[in-house]
């Protein structure tokens, strides 16, 4: 049926494709401070601390969208004792929805 002049447009029936956000950070530390800033970093949700030494660490983030990275960043970088956190890496994986085939998972051959 087609819309009427001025009418707003359908809503789409295709869900939006889900993403997971995948980022490396370089956070830059005072020393002293070390470990209570892993400590911090490891209880953000889809974060993890990988690599750590002079006063530098490596830590990743995961989450659904670019603003869930650019949250955890911000909340790194004004952590106590934390002097940077630099965005290194950052990836974008799409998962498509796709329709199950019609009989899939029905268990007919």
């Amino acid at each position: 049926m087609p819309s009427e002049p001025g009418s707003p447009i359908p809503a789409l029936t295709t869900p939006a494709p889900l993403e997971l956000h995948i980022a490396s950070l370089l956070v830059h530390v005072h020393p002293e401070r070390r470990d209570a800033v892993r400590a911090v970093i490891g209880a953000m949700p889809g974060a993890e601390v990988h690599v750590e030494g002079q006063g530098k660490m490596v830590v990743t983030v995961e989450g659904p969208n670019e603003g869930f990275i650019a949250d955890r960043m911000t909340a790194m970088h004004l952590l106590d004792g934390v002097l940077s956190a630099v965005l290194v890496f950052h990836h974008v994986e799409v998962f498509h929805h796709v329709e199950p085939a019609e009989g899939a998972g029905s268990g007919h051959v």
